[in-house]
């Protein structure tokens, strides 16, 4: 019999144009299929594939992460600085230091979450930037040409082919013009 709560998960690949189905908890399934419904059938197929050889040969699976109980408590040592900047965000915000890293954790969750299932686009043919230098700001100059917003205006400006003004903003101050 194959218990119930393993999750299946089924994404399309727009890469080799098929859906992938997986199971996290027997890392070696992957099945693909043309259609969600393929993929998704073809992944039980296998789940009791696996199931059925597993009861032959009377080794054990894991169990399925749905089906456990947990305590809801972790444990885990953070650098002192870090653990520093959470008792400031604590209060801060006012709540209790226990209570920060779980919103932290759930925020976190919830965007890695977001953009594992959001779909890459591949890159398109023929609009690579040979030839060009990449303009775009890099490490402290970021600030710098953000701090405000005549430094931004001249930095754009800068970026228009024959465009005037500084490349590369300072702390809004000018520099002196010959």
């Amino acid at each position: 019999m194959i218990p119930d709560g393993y999750r299946i998960l089924v994404v399309y690949d727009s890469q080799k144009e098929k859906f992938i189905a997986s199971v996290p908890e027997l890392e070696n399934l992957k099945v693909t299929g043309e259609t969600r419904a393929e993929a998704l059938s073809k992944a039980e197929e296998e789940v009791e594939n696996i199931f059925r050889k597993a009861a032959e040969k009377s080794t054990e699976l894991p169990p399925p992460i749905d089906g456990t109980e947990y305590s809801g408590e972790l444990s885990f040592t953070v650098s002192p600085s870090l653990h520093r900047d959470l008792i400031f965000m604590a209060t801060q915000e006012r709540i209790e230091l226990d209570q920060l890293p779980s919103e932290l954790l759930s925020s976190a969750l919830t965007a890695r979450t977001l953009i594992k299932s959001t779909p890459r686009r591949p890159a398109r043919e023929g609009h690579k930037r040979e030839g060009r230098r990449d303009r775009r700001p890099r490490g402290d100059r970021y600030f710098d040409i953000m701090d405000d917003k005549a430094s931004f205006i001249e930095y754009v400006r800068g970026l228009e082919p024959g465009g005037g003004g500084r490349k590369h903003g300072g702390r809004g101050g000018r520099k002196g013009k010959s």
